[in-house]
């Protein structure tokens, strides 16, 4: 035990040896000034010539920083579809998004069901009714006016909540399809 406590004792004594020197080689303890590190000299004209010929190379990590100019809030995320169901089988309505399908034509039967002609983009029509499916975005016909087709369109917003966007396809007016034939006429 006795040999115990004098190796504890010689390793204290060691340790406070050391420690003095270290201080006494510091600068506060030597009468030196020291500078801190993040003061910078004052740059002179002969400091400037040794930079201008030097070139200064700097660079930023910033693995494991914020993006200071990235949003808080990710907008292409705004609004997303809701996923469809894949256990019943698309119809051809269902291959294309709505913006790319043209309303062609409107039958009107008073009480019963009226009808839509659509064309897709490869000019292939389909009739609809209210209810029937339409879009790759689970579209669905919830009404046929005298001019336009109401779809309504379900999707998940920024916070995970079921909205129904409303979309109408509107029937092009005679006017619209004249003036678009001469304009075809002139450019040949």
């Amino acid at each position: 035990m006795a040999r115990l406590f004098t190796g504890l004792r010689f390793s204290c004594a060691l340790l406070c040896v050391c420690l003095m020197l270290v201080t006494l080689d510091s600068p506060a303890f030597a009468g030196k000034k020291s500078k801190p590190d993040n003061v910078t000299e004052p740059l002179t004209a002969e400091k400037l010539k040794i930079l201008d010929n030097k070139k200064i190379i700097f660079s930023y990590k910033s693995l494991g920083r914020k993006d200071p100019f990235r949003p808080f809030i990710d907008f292409s995320q705004v609004e997303r579809p809701i996923p469809t169901d894949t256990s019943r089988p698309l119809t051809p309505l269902e291959k294309y998004a709505l913006n790319q399908y043209r309303l062609v034509g409107i039958i009107l039967a008073g009480d019963m069901n009226n009808y839509a002609l659509v064309e897709d983009p490869e000019n292939v029509g389909y009739t609809v009714k209210v209810g029937d499916m339409i879009g790759n975005m689970s579209g669905q016909v919830k009404e046929i006016k005298f001019n336009e087709l109401v779809i309504e369109e379900p999707y998940l917003d920024i916070f995970d909540r079921e909205q129904i966007r409303t979309i109408s396809i509107r029937l092009r007016d005679l006017e619209e399809e004249s003036y678009l034939q001469l304009e075809n006429e002139n450019s040949e």
